[in-house]
């Protein structure tokens, strides 16, 4: 990926992720878990933030917000293959699941698999239409050659 496109790239990802980095995934009030993974991700305590929402998932594989956590925290640790792994994981569960669709795409994104990142964002569209007016400046990267 070129310098200035990687650039706009990043740029592009951050904007897109805040506007909905503290809903990213909802967890419910009533798991600790991912409480203390919020708590232990905002005091810069990566692996057991990371160790907290991998054991919610384990306790809870139905847990569509543990694997939102995770995914969210595997992107921001640029671990994309795991992220995007993650990320489908939370899509078997909840096709409708816009954010999770952003997340892959923005993981397919960053491992530089365009098709791949244009049909998750197509799809988180899909699901989610206000999200069109924010995608628009990275679909026309990436619909660019």
């Amino acid at each position: 990926m070129h310098k200035k496109h990687h650039y706009l790239v990043r740029l592009l990802c951050a904007a897109v992720l805040t506007f909905g980095s503290a809903a990213w995934a909802q967890a419910p009030a009533s798991n600790p878990l991912l409480t203390q993974g919020d708590e232990q991700w905002a005091a810069g305590k990566l692996d057991l933030a990371q160790k907290d929402f991998e054991q919610a998932v384990t306790l809870q594989p139905g847990s569509v917000a543990a694997r939102m956590k995770l995914g969210g925290l595997q992107l921001s640790r640029q671990d994309f293959r795991a992220a995007t792994q993650t990320y489908k994981e939370a899509i078997s569960l909840d096709a409708k699941n816009g954010k999770a669709w952003l997340g892959l795409g923005f993981s397919y994104l960053h491992m530089e698999r365009n098709d791949l990142s244009l049909a998750a964002f197509n799809e988180a569209i899909r699901v989610e239409p206000s999200y069109k007016e924010r995608l628009a400046p990275v679909m026309a990267k990436l619909a660019t050659p």
